[in-house]
């Protein structure tokens, strides 16, 4: 499965440390996506002369929507067997996991309640606009999985495969410890400067290219999803601007259900499985998930494409 051709990921996902703080890029990443969210809709709003004070609370009614829906997705529909039994530990986001299908549902929810209590507005109106910018902020979160190690594609053969050191599947620390005589655990603790060091080594010292050669090429899934999202975020702004898709209430909304998660399903084929139990399946969670959305996507696109030009 490795071959000369290949991408070896060592990079720490912690951009730099402060005391007991760190700074890492996904969450850096999680926050551009945000800005530039509030960026497009605030444009958005002044092109179509509605009250610039929308933005504030509709960025906040959209974010506990995002990070709500997506931790209850991912306890849901991913790990519901262990939070069960770990209810407190539902509320500590910052340990990861997250799913896009339970952002969707969240963003979903939390517009339509901002849609009734703030704007007034056709809900259809407001996630015409704000799927948009969720497009684009989905560029920036597969990005920061790829920095993170995570969400990682299935071994390749092919040239552009990526080597993601930082993977634990891949390369536990107990084998860096073994196999460097690095001493990576101090007092049954991991040593994260030492572990870095031991990544660096592994992916520039010839000694240890053997171990480097054990590592798996894999697709970089999250890249693929990345530019997936690119694309969907360029043609929706495209039909806005040019075309005025905003007009015709559900038309974004439904094409950005089908690009989304119709890209979402494809590529799924190309990813690892993300929990144990879907070895077993035909189709893995993401995929089961997404073909709803689609569905949903067709229904809205379809219906509003036949209508003529929706009332203000």
């Amino acid at each position: 499965m490795n071959n000369l051709m290949y991408i070896t990921w060592v990079t720490d996902p912690i951009l730099f440390e402060v005391g007991p703080l760190s700074v890492r890029w996904y969450g850096l990443l999680f926050a551009f996506a945000f800005m530039a969210g509030f960026y497009i809709i605030q444009w958005m709003l002044k092109r179509e002369e509605y009250p610039k004070e929308w933005l504030d609370s509709l960025l906040i009614y959209v974010m506990i929507g995002t990070v709500g829906g997506a931790r209850l997705g991912h306890v849901f529909f991913y790990q519901w067997d262990y939070y069960q039994n770990n209810l407190l530990e539902i509320l500590q986001v910052w340990k990861g996991g997250l799913a896009s299908h339970g952002a969707a549902i969240g963003i979903i929810a939390s517009v339509w309640l901002w849609s009734r209590r703030v704007s007034k507005k056709p809900v259809l109106w407001t996630l015409d606009r704000v799927v948009v910018t969720v497009a684009l902020s989905g560029l920036f979160i597969r990005v920061g999985n790829f920095i993170n190690h995570e969400i990682v594609g299935k071994a390749t053969n092919a040239d552009w495969g990526v080597k993601f050191l930082r993977n634990f599947d891949d390369l536990s620390y107990s084998k860096i410890q073994k196999v460097t005589g690095m001493p990576i655990f101090k007092n049954n603790e991991v040593d994260y400067s030492m572990l870095d060091k031991a990544y660096d080594a592994i992916a520039t010292n010839p000694e240890f290219a053997s171990l480097l050669a054990e590592i798996p090429n894999r697709h970089p899934a999250q890249l693929y999803e990345a530019f997936a999202y690119l694309c969907i975020f360029l043609t929706l702004l495209g039909l806005y601007t040019f075309k005025k898709a905003g007009e015709k209430h559900g038309l974004i909304f439904g094409l950005f259900l089908i690009g989304t998660f119709g890209a979402r399903f494809i590529i799924e084929f190309f990813k690892a499985d993300q929990v144990a139990f879907e070895s077993e399946m035909v189709l893995n969670m993401g995929q089961w998930l997404s073909i709803p959305l689609v569905l949903m996507g067709l229904f809205f696109a379809g219906r509003t494409a036949l209508r003529p030009k929706s009332a203000g």
